[in-house]
């Protein structure tokens, strides 16, 4: 690729070797967009398995099973601690994929946004019909299961808008997806269908849709002004915004004249975290303080600033400090306390703490405190072998290997066994 590269860039060059310097700095402006352009064909061409995911970063990924490329931007303050609200962008005529508004207007924090590419030309021949969705759903889903694999994504709060027709596209495909969204951002278009086939009245009820227009953008303008009162009075929760002085090509000074932040993080986040929390409390009350501990700790990183995620953070030290008293409890009773006395406990507690880092700390105290007592009955084993009093050494060996099966040494004493039956002729 490197060759073709740079011998593209050597026949720009020869020709406009002849010309000016004026031709010479369009020559070097030539070769600089040439190279972009490649670059951003290379980077559309990286498959999901080998593209690194950093916060901040945006990269051109290929899906391997419909073979279309889309844009996957991770948030600057992304961490796999939590799961992370996602937008999926789907772009206007004639262009491709992009992160654009959402990036900007979210400041590129706090969601996963995926610039998606049209699976099908139907959007090129006058927007997606209501009939021909099986492709886009079908790259969709597929990119959906392909970023989860890789990223913690909120699957109860998926979002789907664009800007023009990406804007009348997402009124045709997200209606048909409307379980699986939490909302709809509809700008710089109405609806594709207008007032016909309306979306099923249980799913449209409450749906969460927002509307944004330049005031001067005719004529999408008044058909999202229709479109907006037709999903409200189907029962969809719609917010509209109108643009002082834009037109359909927005000016630089567009991003400040709308909410859509606002409206994102409190259709997003901020239900994330109210729901997270509500079922944090659920699961201590019922007992499940390892559920609720994780839940409180990934409440606590989504809007930190908030007071419910500072009650969250609260929540989590309360519950950590409480299972650090009762695991040094537990450790220390491995010394003073029957063996069997002690499991219990431990398993108890590894069950009310499931589903946490705790329930693993118990998880590794069992595995010691059971390594710690077979490695104390094979030196016992190993004494009577030494002695030569092999049937008790044998009869030692025997609970060893009946009681200790996840023992770290067992096919290591289960080969010995072996042998010292064979070197002593015992059945």
């Amino acid at each position: 690729m490197k060759i073709h590269l740079f011998s593209a860039a050597y026949h720009i060059k020869c020709l406009y070797s002849n010309h000016s310097r004026r031709s010479t700095k369009t020559a070097c402006f030539s070769i600089l967009l040439f190279f972009l352009l490649c670059n951003g064909v290379l980077a559309g061409d990286m498959p999901m398995s080998t593209t690194e995911l950093l916060p901040g970063r945006e990269v051109g990924i290929t899906a391997p099973k419909t073979g279309k490329t889309f844009r996957l931007y991770v948030p600057v303050d992304y961490t796999d601690k939590r799961p992370f609200a996602v937008i999926f962008c789907y772009h206007g005529y004639r262009g491709h994929a992009t992160t654009w508004p959402f990036k900007q207007v979210t400041k590129g924090e706090g969601f996963i946004i995926i610039g998606m590419n049209y699976a099908t030309d139907d959007y090129y021949k006058g927007h997606l019909p209501p009939t021909k969705t099986a492709p886009e759903k079908a790259f969709f889903h597929e990119v959906v299961a392909l970023v989860s694999a890789r990223l913690n994504i909120a699957r109860d709060y998926i979002f789907m808008g664009g800007y023009s027709q990406g804007g009348y596209s997402t009124t045709v495909l997200g209606e048909q997806l409307l379980d699986q969204l939490a909302g709809f951002l509809i700008l710089g278009a109405g609806r594709r269908n207008v007032d016909t086939e309306p979306p099923p009245a249980e799913l449209i009820r409450g749906h969460p849709i927002f509307f944004g227009a330049g005031e001067l953008d005719d004529p999408h303008y008044p058909r999202a002004k229709r479109a907006s009162g037709f999903y409200t009075e189907w029962g969809a929760d719609v917010t509209f915004e109108g643009w002082e002085n834009e037109t359909h090509s927005l000016s630089p000074k567009w991003s400040t004249k709308t909410k859509m932040r606002e409206w994102l993080i409190a259709h997003g986040p901020a239900k994330q975290v109210k729901s997270g929390f509500e079922k944090a409390q659920i699961a201590e009350k019922s007992g499940k303080l390892g559920e609720a501990f994780t839940l409180y700790a990934q409440i606590a990183e989504i809007l930190p600033d908030t007071e419910l995620c500072r009650t969250a953070k609260e929540s989590a030290t309360r519950l950590t400090t409480q299972a650090e008293t009762q695991l040094d409890q537990l450790k220390k009773a491995g010394d003073k306390k029957p063996y069997a006395e002690v499991v219990k406990a431990l398993e108890m507690f590894r069950n009310t703490y499931s589903k946490s880092l705790f329930a693993a700390r118990a998880t590794q105290l069992l595995s010691e405190l059971l390594n710690a007592k077979a490695d104390a009955l094979e030196k016992r084993a190993r004494a009577a072998e030494t002695q030569k009093n092999y049937a008790r050494a044998l009869q030692l060996y025997k609970l060893y290997l009946t009681y200790f099966p996840e023992a770290k040494r067992y096919p290591e004493v289960q080969k010995h066994v072996k042998n010292l039956k064979s070197k002593t002729g015992t059945k």
